[in-house]
């Protein structure tokens, strides 16, 4: 019978030998957690009518740009057991292609109810801190570039035209030849922080994740390879999306394709 190796301790790996006590992570963490005392204040903010009203409007939206809209995604007979058993991350490969139809289907995960303005995933608040975008490179009738998604309108508005620059932005090079496309999630923290304070943060990256699984499960219905993305360099990625890395920052992405005929 064969001797089991030890299991590994991580918090080894994690902290060295000790552990700090200026460790942000910890010290965010702690200033994170919610208290009785202050929940009242949340409760109050809920109730405010002017909040509840901008609530269903939280989205950025660019009227003024070239709008591409996207047609009714087609009904899916894919069994949900049967998309959890089968999903898996793949890596797109080099070469590969989308159609408008399957970017309508992926998209419908952060769509605005028109009726209701809510999503289809969880959202602390319904406060949807989240934004959307899309790095265009092989999307067939679809101009090379840049883009933003509207949840209201279900459109792509034109940031800016031309393949984008990806080169340099992910650790996995490869990525930035092979994807036909990179959807890009973003949080404006401010959103989820006028209710939440810090906690709101974590709300913003419990979203991000409710986002991209619902994404991940799409895909694996259409038949689309989709690779979640963590190792990116902020900075680039940011300015790529044109967010400040401030106010608004990425939290996630996904690198996107259909295995070429």
């Amino acid at each position: 019978m064969s001797q089991q190796m030890p299991t590994v301790q991580f918090a080894s790996f994690a902290y060295g030998s000790s552990r700090s006590a200026e460790d942000a992570a910890e010290d965010y963490h702690e200033a994170a957690k919610l208290y009785a005392s202050f929940a009242a204040r949340q409760l109050a903010l809920s109730a405010s009518p002017t909040l509840a009203d901008s609530m269903r409007r939280s989205s950025r939206r660019h009227p003024h740009r070239p709008r591409v809209q996207l047609p009714l995604a087609p009904p899916s007979d894919a069994r949900l057991d049967e998309m959890l058993s089968s999903r898996r991350s793949r890596a797109p490969q080099q070469g590969s292609q989308l159609e408008l139809v399957d970017i309508a289907t992926l998209a419908s995960a952060y769509e605005s109810d028109p009726a209701t303005g809510l999503r289809a995933v969880p959202s602390g608040g319904a406060l949807y801190p989240l934004e959307l975008y899309l790095l265009a490179n092989r999307i067939s009738g679809v101009e090379a570039g840049t883009y933003h998604l509207d949840p209201f309108d279900r459109a792509l508005e034109l940031l800016a035209s031309g393949r984008p620059d990806l080169g340099g932005v992910f650790v996995d090079a490869s990525i930035a030849d092979n994807a036909a496309a990179v959807a890009v999630l973003t949080g404006v923290f401010c959103r989820s922080r006028c209710e939440y304070g810090l906690r709101g943060y974590r709300f913003a990256l419990l979203e991000a994740g409710h986002v991209m699984q619902a994404i991940a499960l799409l895909a694996t219905a259409i038949g689309v390879d989709a690779l979640p993305l963590g190792g990116f360099y902020d900075a680039r990625l940011d300015r790529l999306v044109r967010a400040n890395g401030v106010d608004e920052s990425v939290l996630y992405a996904v690198a996107l394709g259909r295995h070429p005929a």
